[in-house]
């Protein structure tokens, strides 16, 4: 059985070599959430030999949950979003050291839950948690890994460090610099509802932008979207831990963009002005 183990990664020689398999081996990777984009990051992490992962989720599956989140299933409707991941995982690898926690990443259990990660990964569809998580990474001096998901087809991924520029500037947040008090917590989430409204102009449903601006929708996430956002967002920590020269990772604020309504579905773009509007991403 133990040759059987060894096998597993056989494949990822003649594109990676023993050393940086070793590296991947050795690495801990932080995933806070484990739905559509957190699922697919996982599978692809662990399925590259990352050998210790850490997930962060409190949630568990819902049936709404099937159309686009690898890790679920009818059978898993009601089970531990991160309990499953880690069933997942040890599938894949049965030396693989997976780490849970069932609870909300706040202000106050953040460097806790992340000062143990080589990079982190914010796959969570809460804008102030992503805030929490990129202040916390960038004081950790930890590299983390943005992403978004975004109707109709459209998506990006970006990587932080403490040597780029901080989340919430090159986003353009209403928080820099700021307490996270109740207001300015609620200017944050206000950007998921621009979000939504300049959607309708790319292609979204204006019904649907308009129901869920007013809390009568979820957001609307296709399959294929989700998961190649997932991909690339493994892809960004691949190359953060082997730390290839020629082989860099996409630093804010440089963004890997993704539009499935355009010829070229996925570049690589510098913003003109330094920093992006996240309520256009």
């Amino acid at each position: 059985m133990q040759e059987k183990f060894d096998e597993i990664f056989l494949r990822n020689y003649g594109v990676i070599d023993d050393i940086e398999q070793q590296k991947l081996t050795d690495a801990t990777v932080t995933v806070v959430g484990a739905g559509g984009v957190g699922g697919i990051t996982l599978i692809s992490l662990a399925r590259m030999g990352v050998g210790h992962i850490h997930v962060i989720d409190m949630d568990v599956f819902e049936h709404s949950n099937i159309n686009r989140q690898m890790l679920s299933g009818v059978s898993r409707v009601g089970k531990s979003k991160a309990l499953c991941a880690e069933e997942t995982l040890r599938d894949i690898n049965p030396k693989i050291k997976v780490t849970v926690n069932q609870e909300k990443l706040t202000e106050e259990n953040a460097e806790k839950l992340l000062h143990a990660s080589d990079v982190v990964v914010d796959a969570t569809d809460n804008l102030v948690a992503r805030v929490i998580i990129h202040r916390t990474a960038q004081q950790l001096q930890i590299p983390s890994v943005w992403i978004a998901v975004t109707p109709p087809f459209r998506g990006g991924v970006m990587t932080f460090s403490h040597q780029t520029p901080d989340y919430e500037v090159v986003l353009q947040h209403p928080s820099h610099g700021k307490t996270l008090t109740d207001e300015v917590k609620a200017s944050i989430t206000e950007i998921k509802n621009e979000r939504a409204r300049f959607s309708a102009t790319q292609g979204a449903l204006p019904a649907w932008a308009d129901a869920f601006t007013k809390g009568k929708a979820p957001w609307a996430v296709l399959c294929p979207v989700a998961n190649i956002v997932g991909i690339l967002a493994s892809f960004e920590v691949f190359k953060v831990i082997i730390n290839r020269p020629g082989l860099l990772p996409c630093y804010a604020p440089e963004l890997i963009k993704i539009n499935f309504a355009e010829t070229n579905m996925v570049k690589r773009e510098k913003p003109v002005s330094g920093s992006w509007n996240n309520a256009e991403l």
